[in-house]
């Protein structure tokens, strides 16, 4: 059949190629990413290793910004639970709030977060009541007219397989019913990867805080090997309890020989208040650092002011705030004293301080059992056994001896009193054992420039006593003089390396009713004005 007008076959539409050409899709604009939108480029965590606190802050703070976006929350944040200070305290937020809680923590009440941690079940509120959003949602300071809630809390399977709630996850939005059963599932997703990020970082910190701890001992005993005396032992642990807890207050007590007591030697006092002061004897049947000692057993005190104790001594003025914790300074044979740490913050040392501040104690003590075991042998040794001269003790015993001597007989006697130059220097060059060597060979010098019936000793570390009987003290500086530039001109060989080195000496002649320690004095008085002066010089008091 064919219509009229109409041409079936001439009266078809030509499409000509530009026509075709003009029906083809529009394409697609190209869209270019850049690394940036997939990887954080000016992040620190992605251009250097940090430690562990900032990298678990690092993720969390990512994990809920997701939680922000895909819930078109208001606010999205994490809550630790101390359920040793019965506290809840926020890690991190992301929040669209200007009335956000200022203050980190809160007590745990009977909020929905506080409610979460101690029940370990999700809450779900599709409608929040302005007139109850306070109460309901703490970690506000005002209302925010929140209309929807929801939580769930975080899981930590213990060392001894009990899982905890250790914290809350809490996003809350503007809009009602925002939140149902069914958003709880992505939830739970979300705090099983929070639950996976608090695993790794806390065995990372628990290495880290052992190799930190490692790390002190190390310097601890580094440090004793140059100078291992009570100060230095004191003054040691006081420096690495400093870098390791956090504290107010810190207290040594020791015993001391001569006051036949137990006594404070060392106080840290980080606040303007007052405190025990050092060199107080303490009151050892009833106070708390007593106790320690006297049962070798650490004390914790959560809340000074539910107790009323005596820290040191009775009639003491310190305020009762805060937490005490006190631990002993014990081998496996004696108790030798206590540390002890406070704070104005309640039930602020938990089990990590305790095992620091034990660890730190313990080498601690093995340090003074050394030290109280040298101070044994040195009763019944005569020679030093590095510069085999003689031992203060016997030293004195023979300056004893020959000063009475020297006052029956009216005879002469000196005493020179020698050190060495840049001590510390010499030992941070060639280190201890290099120093060693170095005192080795002025004491082989010294031996030789005196006559047979002169006594060479130790007196300390770096200083030697030289008593010379029978000689004025004009005769003892021209002595004196001969020592000194034979030091100097000496070469000694130290890590393959040829040095020299100097010394300053200090002398004092025995006059009329000197008695031995204010000889001993006198030498010593002038020895530091040579020190102070630049050192290789003799001088007579």
């Amino acid at each position: 059949m064919v219509y009229e007008g109409v041409d079936t076959i001439s009266d078809k539409p030509s499409i000509s190629p530009t026509s075709v050409a003009s029906f083809k899709p529009q394409e697609q604009p190209t869209v270019e990413f850049q690394v940036a939108d997939f990887f954080d480029l000016n992040s620190d965590l992605s251009q250097t290793e940090t430690e562990p606190r900032a990298e678990f802050d690092f993720l969390l703070m990512k994990v809920l910004a997701v939680i922000k976006e895909v819930l078109f929350a208001h606010t999205v944040s994490f809550f630790w639970a101390n359920r040793e200070k019965q506290a809840m305290v926020c890690e991190t937020k992301i929040t669209d709030s200007d009335v956000f809680m200022k203050e980190r923590r809160y007590p745990m009440g009977h909020d929905l977060v506080s409610q979460i941690a101690q029940t370990g079940k999700p809450e779900v509120i599709s409608r929040v009541n302005p007139v109850s959003e306070k109460e309901l949602l703490r970690y506000y300071e005002g209302v925010d007219f929140v209309k929807a809630f929801i939580g769930a809390p975080v899981f930590y399977e213990t060392a001894g397989g009990e899982q905890t709630v250790v914290g809350v996850l809490a996003v809350d939005s503007k809009a009602e019913d925002a939140y149902g059963v069914e958003t709880i599932s992505l939830i739970g997703q979300c705090t099983k990867l929070i639950s996976a990020l608090i695993k790794s970082y806390t065995a990372k910190y628990d290495l880290l805080l052992d190799s930190e701890v490692l790390a002190s001992v190390r310097r601890m005993q580094e440090r004793w090997k140059l100078d291992l005396s009570v100060r230095s032992i004191v003054d040691v642990i006081a420096d690495e309890i400093q870098k390791l807890i956090n504290f107010d207050f810190l207290s040594i007590t020791l015993y001391d020989e001569q006051q036949h007591s137990w006594m404070i030697r060392k106080v840290v006092n980080r606040t303007p208040e007052g405190y025990a002061i050092t060199n107080q004897v303490i009151d050892f049947a009833t106070s708390i650092v007593g106790s320690v000692i006297r049962y070798s057993q650490l004390q914790k005190i959560e809340d000074l002011e539910t107790e009323s104790v005596v820290r040191f001594v009775t009639g003491e003025k310190i305020r009762n705030e805060g937490s005490f914790l006190c631990v002993p300074i014990n081998s496996m044979n004696k108790c030798y004293g206590a540390v002890s740490v406070e704070s104005r913050t309640k039930k602020n040392f938990g089990q990590k301080d305790i095992d620091i501040l034990a660890r730190l104690a313990e080498n601690t003590a093995a340090a003074l059992e050394i030290l109280y075991l040298n101070d044994i042998v040195k009763e019944y040794v005569v020679v030093d056994e590095l510069t085999r001269s003689l031992t203060r003790k016997q030293f004195v015993l023979i300056l004893d001896q020959e000063l009475a001597r020297a006052v029956d007989f009216g005879t002469e006697l000196c005493l020179m009193v020698v050190a060495l130059d840049s001590m510390n220097e010499l030992i941070s060059r060639y280190g201890k054992d290099g120093f060693d060597f170095i005192l080795y060979s002025v004491a082989k010098v010294l031996r030789r420039s005196v006559r047979l019936y002169d006594v060479v000793g130790r007196l300390d570390f770096n200083r030697f006593g030289l008593l010379l009987v029978q000689i004025t003290p004009n005769e003892a500086y021209l002595w004196a003089e001969k020592i000194r530039k034979a030091i100097a001109a000496t070469v000694l060989t130290v890590d393959e390396k040829k040095i020299s080195i100097t010394i300053s000496i200090g002398i004092c002649g025995l006059g009329e009713h000197m008695d031995r320690d204010e000889l001993i004095q006198n030498a010593t008085q002038v020895l530091q004005k040579c020190i102070e002066t630049g050192g290789n010089i003799v001088r007579v008091f």
